[in-house]
């Protein structure tokens, strides 16, 4: 089973592929788009001094590839089948090849992302569970395999540093509405952009809070309105694709420009981006490169006051 294979969906229907994969009992998904094939188990060479879970590496047409059990990760009392009989993962996100060891795999499902819930943070440690959805009347658990890959690395992939900036002042003056769903990510990113000075924003957890925020500034109702959209694609009830295409299609929002911000580095992704026209597209790994692409588009971006939203337009935003 590959990826490649799928259909390609198309750019900003709100929908998504999920593979769905079994441990134990429960049944996980993971979206299509980060996964390269479904393969059966491989000889394997040990790592020394690796993360417990990180159970050895495999060569798969000239690629190194690390195996991550997910049954060792997730630390289950459920005593997993046969290494012989369980099946692997291949993934690729964040320029980063990783394989993930279960017990069986499914199918590939097409579902909306408004069937898909976010699992509220329990304490301080955000779970790699991060949303469920509902398939064939069944639970699946859909996990942030970046945030597997964050907690076994031991540090911080992508908080790059940047240094405080001379041009705060100039840049404190942009206001930003930053939607994403990883509250890892939300804290990398507003951590990286208030360094640079760009510490007037606004974080939501996912497209449709950002989506009616955004409402509200396309009838007049914001005191201060944003200057600039960063967005995820990944996120529950409404994804960034959805979102930008919902922005670029409306008269008084149209101009804003839009950023979206993604782990799936591919020409697909690109174009799939490009088609709901986007003023910018970046990946996680490329966090550096964000202050430098934020001030270009609001350099860019006219000084136009915005248009006010009459009744009519104002009900056809729902």
């Amino acid at each position: 089973m590959t990826a490649e294979t799928e259909i390609l969906l198309e750019s900003g229907t709100n929908e998504l592929e999920v593979l769905v994969f079994t441990l134990g009992d429960n049944r996980y998904g993971v979206n299509v788009a980060k996964v390269r094939e479904a393969i059966r188990p491989v000889p394997l060479t040990s790592i020394p001094e690796s993360h417990p879970s990180a159970i050895g590496a495999f060569q798969l047409r000239d690629t190194v590839t690390t195996l991550i059990d997910l049954h060792k990760f997730f630390e289950l009392k459920h005593e997993p089948p046969e290494y012989e009989s369980r099946r692997i993962i291949v993934t690729e996100f964040n320029q980063i090849r990783i394989a993930f060891l279960v017990d069986t795999v499914e199918q590939i499902y097409r579902v909306s992302w408004e069937s898909i819930s976010p699992v509220p943070s329990i304490g301080t440690t955000e779970s790699p569970v991060t949303s469920v959805c509902t398939i064939r009347d069944n639970m699946v658990l859909m996990i942030d395999f970046e945030r597997i890959v964050f907690d076994i690395t031991g540090h911080d992939l992508f908080d790059v540093k940047v240094e405080e900036s001379e041009r705060s002042a100039e840049r404190n003056n942009t206001r930003i509405l930053l939607a994403e769903d990883s509250s890892l990510m939300r804290s990398l990113i507003t951590k990286n952009l208030t360094r640079a000075g760009y510490t007037n924003y606004e974080a939501v957890e996912d497209g449709s809070l950002a989506w009616n925020t955004l409402k509200q500034q396309a009838a007049g109702q914001l005191a201060e309105p944003f200057s600039v959209v960063i967005t995820d694609i990944e996120m529950p009830q409404l994804d960034g694709l959805a979102l930008t295409k919902r922005i670029k299609e409306s008269p008084q929002l149209g101009n804003l420009p839009v950023v979206v911000f993604s782990s799936l580095v591919s020409p697909d992704n690109a174009k799939k981006i490009e088609q709901v026209k986007a003023d910018g597209q970046i990946t996680k790994p490329e966090l550096r490169n964000l202050v430098d692409l934020l001030d270009k588009l609001i350099a860019e971006s006219t000084n136009a006051a915005p248009q006010i939203a009459t009744t009519e337009q104002i009900l056809a935003l729902a």
